[in-house]
């Protein structure tokens, strides 16, 4: 389940993750995005992992039609989890893609992940 977790910041967008990507929740996540954008050059991304899970393949399409089409859109993500192979993923991921900052919380750190994203 894909849930969106409110900022004061009009340029944060805050995602949850537990589990699978139901098509509507992306839908609705994209719509808010693609709105966020209309006011701002660029995004900063704060995302929670609990639990990673699967899309079915017209979500898979619309979220790589989305990534490509936003790819320089983006300029910060803070990610927390306590998944290991995620924190090292994301440690290679923000060397392969420099235009983007991403860094890796714990989930106890994770008032210090949105003052990140604030800075």
């Amino acid at each position: 389940m894909l849930e969106i977790i409110a900022f004061d910041e009009d340029n944060i967008i805050g995602f949850r993750l537990k589990g699978g990507i139901e098509e509507d929740k992306f839908d609705e996540a994209v719509a808010k995005m693609e709105e966020m954008l209309k006011k701002h050059d660029k995004l900063r991304v704060y995302a929670e992992i609990e639990e990673v899970g699967g899309m079915n393949v017209n979500t898979f399409m619309k979220d790589i039609h989305f990534k490509l089409k936003h790819f320089s859109d983006f300029e910060k993500e803070a990610v927390v989890s306590d998944k290991g192979w995620l924190e090292a993923w994301i440690n290679i991921a923000d060397k392969i893609f420099p235009h983007i900052e991403v860094k890796h919380f714990s989930p106890d750190e994770k008032e210090e992940a949105k003052e990140w994203l604030r800075s």
